[in-house]
């Protein structure tokens, strides 16, 4: 990805765009501080070092692909005293599904109901206390990766195996929630500091039970409730993160569960059933909050 070459007028901030992988987001941001000639520095982490000297930027936006990353480039930054958006500490917790439900139940924010097993012993009981059929999660991935529906005791003996060669204790942990039985979708909503910006429905793709736009889902505009925006917002607080985006659930009852939270959210799919200019409501705030 190109360097973002803009001249810098004398009270118009910096602004770090910090990635590893230039995804389709990366490059709408680029593009969108070219359009508004903004002042921006790129920062690709697998190819640039980060030092904890001050680096002549006034905030750093984080945007990794993978969660270590991210969090070590937002701790760096913090380190030499620059506003960074998400803060490492809401990275670490919103990369870890363990730590989110944790924060979210601790707000007093609905979730499914859930149980943790550290272990296969611990997990065949957490199983049983939530009871069949449920949600098998590592605490971190995304994309829905690792993560299976269980529908029987045998299914899941065998996922306790295969998770048992995982070379990281980490994706060993298993994270079982109950499975919620939707209405062939879920609903996503972008929250932008005190501003939730839009909400879409992501129907499931063709043979799948997940809803992840990467394995087929189909984005599609929702309407944004009271209810929604609230949840959100108190959501993005409880982890602490400015820009995030909250995966909910609609029950049957018509309630609303908060599934998971992601502190570096991909918007392709939200643009492409909004029309929202994602990047430039991104841009836009991290520049006023550079200006604070």
């Amino acid at each position: 990805m190109e360097q973002v070459k803009c001249l810098r007028m004398s009270t118009q901030p910096t602004l770090e765009l910090i990635f590893d992988v230039p995804r389709i987001e990366e490059k709408l941001l680029a593009k969108s501080a070219r359009m508004h000639n903004l002042s921006v520095r790129l920062t690709n982490v697998r190819k640039q070092p980060l030092i904890f000297e001050r680096p002549g930027v006034d905030v750093s936006l984080v945007r990794c692909i993978s969660m270590y990353n991210a969090a070590h480039s937002a701790a760096v930054r913090e380190a030499a005293s620059i506003r960074a958006i998400n803060n490492s500490s809401s990275i670490i917790c919103s990369g870890n599904k363990i730590l989110t439900v944790a924060k979210l139940k601790a707000s007093g924010l609905p979730v499914p109901r859930t149980a943790v097993g550290l272990a296969p012993e611990s997990a065949e009981k957490a199983l049983e206390n939530v009871g069949l059929p449920a949600v098998d999660k590592p605490p971190i991935g995304s994309w829905g990766r690792l993560v299976a529906l269980i529908k029987d005791e045998q299914t899941f003996k065998t996922l306790l195996e295969h998770r048992e060669m995982m070379p990281t204790g980490i994706l060993r942990a298993h994270l079982i929630q109950e499975y919620i039985d939707l209405p062939n979708r879920d609903v996503r909503t972008l929250v932008i500091g005190e501003e939730v910006l839009g909400a879409i429905f992501r129907y499931r793709g063709d043979g799948e039970w997940r809803t992840n736009v990467a394995r087929g889902g189909l984005p599609v505009t929702a309407y944004l409730n009271e209810e929604l925006r609230e949840l959100s917002i108190k959501t993005a607080k409880a982890v602490g993160g400015e820009i995030v985006s909250v995966d909910i659930f609609e029950t049957s009852d018509g309630s609303y569960l908060v599934n998971e939270v992601n502190g570096v959210p991909e918007f392709k799919g939200l643009m492409q059933a909004t029309g929202i200019d994602v990047p430039e409501k991104i841009l836009k705030y991290s520049i006023e909050v550079a200006k604070r």
